[in-house]
């Protein structure tokens, strides 16, 4: 996943993981939804289908009401508590760089 099959992005996007949450920001608006496809193809060969429910993943906008109406593109992926298949996600996501070609940040 790291060559061809990563997303390429041209800024840095920025990841926020809290609990059983895992947040991707600053996509544009086609970067996030090739990436959800990216990781439900992924995770339904890595996870056990007893546990797709479990998983939710959530595509928001944020808007800046600056001089110019823009969005950035955020994309949530939530393990409902389920510990083990958020390590396993997590591991699998930084093994990869995220699935993304470019520069990522921690916040």
């Amino acid at each position: 996943m790291k060559g061809r099959d990563a997303i390429e992005v041209k800024k840095t996007l920025g990841i926020i993981i809290s609990d059983s949450k895992l947040t991707v920001l600053g996509f544009s608006i086609s970067e996030a939804f090739e990436y959800v496809e990216k990781i439900w193809e992924k995770l339904k060969k890595e996870i056990p289908e007893s546990l797709w429910n479990k998983i939710t993943v959530e595509v928001s906008g944020i808007s800046n009401l600056g001089n110019k109406m823009s969005f950035k593109w955020s994309v949530t992926i939530d393990t409902n508590g389920e510990n083990e298949v958020f390590e396993d996600l997590l591991l699998m996501l930084t093994e990869n760089n995220f699935f993304v070609k470019g520069d990522i940040e921690i916040i």
